[in-house]
């Protein structure tokens, strides 16, 4: 599953989800959660000045994200968790990075709330996601294939209007930028980049 999430990803990457990954882990400095972490991609682009903690609640991708980890210029611990269960106590983080994860967490806006519990008030917070079309046809051609596609991709939903989930779970959203990925042979997914406080 890890290497298929790898290999599935890999044009996105190229297309420039790379680039962004590197602006959003980059930016981050202090105690940092990532929520999801996956088989590790963002941890490159983390600098010294971070500490992070990645909780990945897949055994396989944590294994992957492991030997990521153990390159990486900041000090990453991958450890078990569930994003809407956040096993810390309030108040414990200084920033948090969330990519391409918030599609797949069964309760979102509770792992939204989890997230601002777990963080200092005023934290940055950096999200990545593929959101819900704002044309009319695209939207709904998301919510007819979004069933098979969240059964295919464990758990992955197509359709979440994602950016009012954040909100709506309390953050101040500072800045947001649109990107519209160009894969060959392949849908074409709106993605979202906030950053946001708590």
């Amino acid at each position: 599953m890890a290497a298929f999430y790898e290999a599935l990803n890999r044009p996105l990457e190229e297309a420039g989800v790379t680039a962004v990954r590197a602006r959003l882990a980059g930016s981050l400095t202090g105690h940092v959660l990532e929520i999801g972490c996956g088989t590790g991609l963002n941890f490159a682009h983390y600098g010294a000045g971070a500490k992070v903690t990645a909780i990945e609640p897949l055994e396989a991708f944590r294994s992957f994200a492991t030997q990521r980890a153990a390159t990486a210029a900041a000090p990453i611990e991958v450890q078990d968790g569930d994003a809407q269960r956040l096993p810390f106590p309030d108040h414990s983080f200084d920033a948090a990075l969330v990519t391409l994860v918030l599609c797949s967490i069964p309760d979102a806006a509770r792992g939204l709330h989890e997230l601002r519990r777990v963080l200092r008030a005023g934290a940055p917070v950096r999200f990545f996601e593929h959101v819900r079309s704002e044309r009319r046809l695209g939207a709904v051609v998301q919510d007819v294939c979004n069933p098979l596609w969240r059964r295919i991709m464990d758990g992955c939903n197509l359709n979440r209007d994602t950016v009012t989930a954040i909100r709506a779970a309390g953050f101040t959203v500072e800045y947001l930028q649109a990107f519209d990925f160009r894969i060959p042979h392949a849908p074409n997914f709106p993605f979202r980049e906030v950053h946001a406080r708590s």
